[in-house]
């Protein structure tokens, strides 16, 4: 019941609602989806794909707009929504705001930078035109190319300046002119002024990607001084009216030759310099002896040249005839020497010396076996083996092993062991035999 009474409405049934946007969303199906919201109140909106698509800016969170439709209930939630068939910025232009949202989003890739720039060619003999073959922005480039460089050809790329579809004929002409045989040297891409609407094809983002990737430096020209376009920021260089584009792209045949009459005079001056320079220099040669007597300065300089040869014979002669007094020095002092005599004498003094150290040898020979023999003497006289082949022995008691020298160390059937000069014997003593004034021998019975 509350649907039909909201949809039997006809004030609900074509409304405008204005409010600021929140909790906006872009579905995947192409619907927008939003709350429209003010100081004291809210209600839910609903853009549908078929209606947005018309849309020229994006819209977003926080922007306030004027939105024209309907008011009815979703069924599934019993929600009433806004169902949205147009909506406007509140307060600006929603070409103002597409302008605003493309220029920053190409400022962000870069396409603005002052590094992409390019400078104009200094003498174009080509230049490339874009814009209407029928309007007047054509006959000013070529009146003022005419006047100031006739020189250079113009080559036409006819483009729709405002409309629709304008912005693609303008990249198609770009493209005409990057596919020439000859190619041009720069371009020009411009109209008349306008309103923004008229002058929107130059704000179109296929023309300002077409002229940001041009092989070829583009001027933007288009509308007036005041008016600013995409195409603007976009070029490599951009003038404030056509006229003023044909005037940056081409230099003026007076400046010309008045730089060349300059140049010319430099040159004329320069070369007079130098001249002026050679002509003293052939002078000071002129004035020189050896220009004006040369056979005279030829006679010294071959006499400082025999001079100089001679020194030279003399200096290569001097060493030899040194090395060669030298060698004569050296055989004669070899030739005074006789060296077979003191061959001979040091033969003797050998001969002589080896006769004495033989003699000498042979003495202490002599002499040493003599010592040696009367130490042997002696030896053998010490030797106890000698007494006992004498005759001589020594007794032992054969229990201790000591030596008997006494008779008083002898008893009755006591074991002794005799030593003699070839063995020895071991016996018995059966009677001592009584004791003997000193010096006597002892008898004793074994």
């Amino acid at each position: 019941m509350i649907k039909d009474r909201l949809e039997s409405d006809p004030n609900l049934l074509q409304c405008h609602v204005t409010g600021e946007i929140s909790n906006f969303k872009h579905h995947s199906s192409g619907h927008m989806y939003f709350t429209l919201k003010d100081e004291q109140s809210r209600i839910r909106a609903v853009m549908f794909a078929g209606r947005n698509r018309r849309l020229r800016f994006r819209p977003e969170d926080g922007m306030r707009v004027i939105c024209a439709g309907n008011v009815s209930v979703f069924d599934r939630d019993g929600q009433v929504q806004l169902y949205i068939e147009d909506m406007q910025p509140d307060g600006i232009g929603a070409l103002y705001v597409q302008f605003e949202q493309l220029r920053n989003k190409l400022q962000a890739e870069g396409l603005f930078a002052a590094s992409r720039k390019r400078p104009l060619p200094a003498y174009p003999t080509r230049i490339g035109v874009v814009t209407s073959p029928t309007g007047a922005v054509i006959r000013d480039i070529c009146t003022t190319l005419q006047r100031r460089f006739p020189l250079a050809d113009v080559i036409l790329a006819p483009a729709a300046v405002q409309g629709a579809g304008a912005a693609e004929t303008i990249v198609r002409g770009l493209q005409r002119l990057w596919r020439l045989e000859h190619p041009v040297d720069v371009i020009i891409v411009g109209r008349g002024g306008g309103s923004l609407e008229e002058l929107w094809p130059f704000n179109e983002e296929v023309v300002a990607r077409a002229i940001a990737r041009s092989p070829i430096p583009v001027v933007s020209a288009v509308g007036h001084e005041t008016d600013v376009t995409i195409c603007d920021f976009v070029a490599d260089v951009r003038a404030a009216t056509p006229t003023a584009a044909a005037e940056l792209v081409a230099p003026h045949h007076q400046d010309i030759q008045y730089q060349l009459t300059q140049a010319l005079a430099r040159s004329y001056g320069a070369v007079a310099n130098r001249v002026q320079t050679a002509q003293k220099l052939l002078r000071t040669l002129e004035e020189r002896p050896v220009l004006q007597a040369p056979k005279r300065m030829i006679d010294r300089e071959r006499q400082s040249v025999d001079y100089i040869e001679s020194r030279l014979r003399e200096a290569l002669v001097r060493p030899v005839r040194a090395a060669r007094r030298q060698y004569a020095e050296v055989e004669r002092r070899l030739l005074r020497v006789d060296l077979q005599r003191r061959m001979d004498t040091a033969k003797h003094q050998t001969s002589a010396l080896h006769d004495r150290v033989k003699q000498s040898m042979r003495r202490n020979i002599e002499r040493y076996g003599a010592q040696l023999d009367r130490q042997i003497g002696v030896l053998e006289a010490m030797n106890p083996l000698s007494v006992l082949r004498r005759g001589y022995s020594v007794v032992y008691d054969e229990v201790t092993d000591e030596i008997i020298s006494s008779t008083a160390q002898l008893s009755p059937g006591q074991r002794i062991r005799i030593r003699v000069a070839d063995g020895t014997v071991s016996a018995n003593v059966n009677d001592d035999g009584g004791t003997y004034a000193r010096g006597e021998q002892t008898r004793l019975d074994i």
